[in-house]
């Protein structure tokens, strides 16, 4: 929750303020505390002798099937969503959950696939902190809970109509034990096929819509009231791996559309559309934006500074290349970088750096080429390639769902495990053209190798492994 702080836009300062009739003000440069007594916690005592092994094992968080998660409290603990429609609270640095966030009578299972930890002005004024999951891509509910992160009581809950079909695919099926869910890629039984419904907070509100449809809903977080609505021209783009609805401040937000990318301004109860970016009828695979009031100070999901996202306000990606956007101009793209010969999944910017999770779609073998590519802004060309292992006896697994780099680590994760590679290391070659495959060797591998629609975090040395059908784990990187 560190960073620089933010101010609301006023127009949305406005009608919060009605509401409550009292001035709220939306800051974000308090640093989150887990609990009071946590400053005199005993520190942990570890013996030289297992000082290492104990670095360098994977730690398996609670008992519960994880279906999100991310770092919270610089690393030090862990926010938690669940497979039974909970949330909780773990302190990783002593091995133990210190709260559990349980969700109203008759919440239907597996309905979360995100979670927040928010800061945000209460009722009275006063700063407050909420826990928030929601719903993420395909769900048979969907919807979205808050808690107040310090007494854990419900704060605002709110359900979608399931809008369900039919259709012969693959499915996924129960475990005997458990009860969670994982691929079953030999099935031929009818399976619904859901849409896909997406969340996405930026202080006090959170913003949803769904594939294929129009509509666009905003809500408060503290007591789930519907704050607008507005229509889009076109539906909302289905997208696997990224969130076609993405906050760039509190008062803009990115929606995908079929054909286009659209920049609104919800400044006011009536929001209205500053901009456009046509698509050409490409179909955009991977969406990034750089969120300069996000609520998550640190690791993946960081806040990223004004000047960084001068000039690139985020990244999508087609089958043609990669756009960066750049909302000052009245195309709304800066730059265009081709990139023909890969499917990409997954995408992440980085300072002068664009990493992408893909799929070589050009080998002269049956094989299927996974890989993590670096781009360099400033150059407009492929810098280099980290490569996974043959994935084509993991056929339906060769997706990177989540890609992530900085100067010293790249990182991509699939079903075989988290995949880290070493960027300080350089063998001094580098790749000019597609065809020219370059690839770095991979530092290490986290996590078992059969994962099932992973995501993954990082922050202060720790690794955190997200499989939506068993506990979380972590590991100590160094």
């Amino acid at each position: 929750m560190d960073g620089t702080a933010t101010s609301a836009v006023q127009s949305i300062s406005n009608f919060v303020d009605g509401k409550n009739g009292v001035e709220i003000k939306l800051t974000s440069d308090e640093k989150l505390e887990d609990f009071d007594d946590q400053e005199n916690r005993p520190e942990v005592i570890i013996p030289e002798e297992i000082e290492d092994s104990w670095m360098d094992q994977v730690h398996e968080i609670g008992h519960k099937a994880s279906t999100g998660g991310w770092f919270v409290s610089e690393g030090e603990s862990v926010l938690l969503a669940h497979d039974d429609g909970s949330c909780s609270f773990y302190d990783i640095t002593n091995s133990e959950e210190k709260a559990e966030y349980k969700p109203p009578a008759g919440v239907p299972t597996h309905i979360w696939g995100d979670c927040w930890l928010i800061h945000a002005p209460g009722a009275d004024g006063c700063s407050g902190r909420y826990v928030v999951a929601a719903s993420a891509g395909n769900a048979l509910e969907s919807g979205f809970c808050s808690w107040d992160f310090y007494t854990k009581d419900v704060q605002a809950f709110h359900v979608e109509e399931s809008r369900a079909i039919f259709s012969s695919r693959t499915v996924l099926g129960p475990l005997p034990n458990n009860g969670a869910y994982r691929r079953n890629a030999s099935s031929k039984v009818l399976a619904t096929e859901n849409q896909q419904w997406w969340y996405n907070p930026c202080g006090p509100l959170i913003v949803s819509t769904a594939s294929s449809q129009k509509a666009v809903r905003v809500y408060d977080i503290r007591d789930g009231e519907q704050m607008m609505k507005w229509d889009l021209q076109r539906p909302v783009l289905m997208m696997d791996y990224s969130n076609p609805l993405q906050w760039i401040n509190q008062g803009k937000v990115v929606v995908s559309e079929t054909e286009n990318i659209t920049l609104w301004d919800v400044n006011s109860l009536s929001p209205r559309a500053l901009l456009s970016v046509n698509t050409s009828g490409r179909k955009v695979s991977a969406l990034q934006v750089n969120n300069t009031d996000a609520e998550s100070g640190g690791g993946v999901r960081r806040r990223v500074s004004s000047s960084e996202a001068e000039g690139n306000d985020g990244v999508f990606c087609t089958t043609e290349g990669i756009d960066v956007l750049d909302f000052r101009l009245p195309s709304g793209v800066g730059l265009k970088i081709s990139q023909l010969g890969v499917s990409v999944q997954s995408v992440f910017s980085h300072g002068d750096s664009i990493f992408l999770g893909c799929t070589n779609t050009k080998s002269t073998t049956k094989k299927s080429r996974s890989q993590v590519q670096q781009l360099s802004l400033c150059k407009g060309r492929l810098l280099r390639s980290y490569a996974l292992p043959d994935l084509n006896a993991h056929f339906h697994c060769s997706a990177i769902t989540q890609v992530w780099g900085n100067s010293s680590f790249v990182m991509g994760v699939c079903s075989l495990g988290l995949f880290v590679f070493d960027a300080l290391k350089d063998d001094g070659m580098q790749s000019f053209t597609i065809g020219y495959e370059n690839t770095q060797n991979v530092r290490e591998v986290i996590g078992p190798d059969d994962l099932y629609s992973p995501s993954f975090d990082y922050l202060s040395s720790r690794v955190l492994v997200i499989s939506k059908d068993r506990p979380a784990l972590w590991r100590h990187l160094l």
